[in-house]
């Protein structure tokens, strides 16, 4: 009786690993046959990110606005310093805060630059793009960090699509030609190899950083979106960005990390109309002296150490390839801690605007 009692708990075992084991083989093949991102720079900055051997030192951390500017390969040639642009699309701070934690487990970091985009400042958490952040953890490995991220900043509304990929194009299962589509990219040697991805105007230079060739034409542009940046966001009581603008700083002091607060510069035509730019800067300046963080805000820099024209961007709120080097041989300068940083920024942008 006893016998037969073991052998019964023994198939009963091996019957819930085989239905765990092939629930896990399906949850993969949907997921491998719905998500089609064979032209996704996220892919290959997380696949960098793990399969790296050199030590990264110096971390790039934001938005879009971030792996556009600065060029982790160009700053390593300047400075001697192992560096890797992990910048997402509308990445936000919470995404930033986890992804920090995922870079700091594998790798002894002695440099975050934080990009401190006035955008992502006043987002909550239900106003936030959870599409990119879905895309990061995507690529995660198993492990309590990716948990966390997943289950502390969703909603449960929001959970399973973020634990399941394929949950979010489920509806595309009937779409025989779009699965075969995905199918024949995924099998091709680029994808495989994870070589990088060459769009018409821009490419993945590497290292998480993009180089855009694209150059912006104002005078094609009529007509200026205003976000309204005013001083009533600044007083609001929406605190949940700013909470993990307090955890990176947090997470930095205790792992011994040199933390900066940086900010890429937008077009400067582009900030006159959606300003005042001045109550922007002069908030994320008060938060850094708040936390004793040096915060170096582009935009407020003096032409004659860098001068941005039309040329040097993609759009009015991003940098192509072209204004990206420029920022970084500047940001380079900086970093040796050689220089007096004051004598390169103007004390507000108003004042910029008055030298030009």
């Amino acid at each position: 009786m006893r016998r037969e009692g073991f052998g019964s708990g023994v198939r009963f075992l091996g019957m819930g690993l085989l239905v765990l084991l092939l629930t896990g083989f399906l949850i993969c093949g949907c997921n491998y046959l719905l998500l089609d991102d064979s032209q996704s720079y996220t892919r290959l900055t997380m696949h960098e990110l793990y399969e790296s051997k050199e030590p990264i030192d110096t971390l790039f951390l934001g938005s879009s606005h971030c792996f556009r500017a600065y060029d982790p390969q160009l700053f390593t040639e300047l400075t001697g310093k192992i560096s890797f642009n992990l910048g997402s699309s509308s990445q936000n701070y919470d995404t930033s805060y986890y992804l920090l934690r995922e870079a700091a487990k594998k790798h002894d970091i002695k440099t975050v630059y934080l990009d401190m985009h006035y955008k992502f400042l006043f987002i909550g958490k239900e106003g936030r793009d959870l599409v990119q952040a879905n895309i990061i953890s995507d690529y995660m490995p198993p492990s309590l960090n990716k948990l966390e991220f997943l289950t502390v900043t969703s909603e449960a509304k929001q959970i399973t699509n973020r634990i399941f990929p394929f949950r979010r194009e489920w509806k595309r299962l009937e779409d025989i030609s779009y699965l075969c589509e995905v199918f024949e990219k995924k099998q091709t040697e680029s994808y495989r190899n994870y070589e990088p991805v060459i769009l018409e105007k821009e490419y993945y230079a590497g290292k998480g950083f993009v180089y855009s060739m694209e150059e912006l034409d104002a005078k094609a542009i009529t007509w200026w979106e205003n976000f309204g940046l005013v001083k009533e966001d600044m007083d609001s009581d929406e605190t949940y960005s700013i909470s993990y603008i307090e955890k990176i700083v947090k997470f930095c002091k205790e792992e011994n990390i040199r933390l900066i607060f940086v900010t890429a510069p937008s077009f400067d035509q582009y900030l006159e109309t959606v300003g005042p730019y001045d109550l922007a800067y002069d908030y994320i300046k008060a938060m850094a002296e708040s936390y004793q963080v040096p915060y170096w805000d582009f935009n407020l820099c003096k032409k004659e150490y860098l001068e941005l024209k039309e040329e040097s961007f993609k759009d009015v709120d991003h940098l192509n390839g072209k204004g990206a080097e420029e920022v970084t041989k500047l940001l380079a300068k900086l970093d040796s801690g050689q220089v007096e940083i004051d004598e390169y920024f103007n004390p507000c942008y108003d004042e910029k605007s008055l030298d030009r």
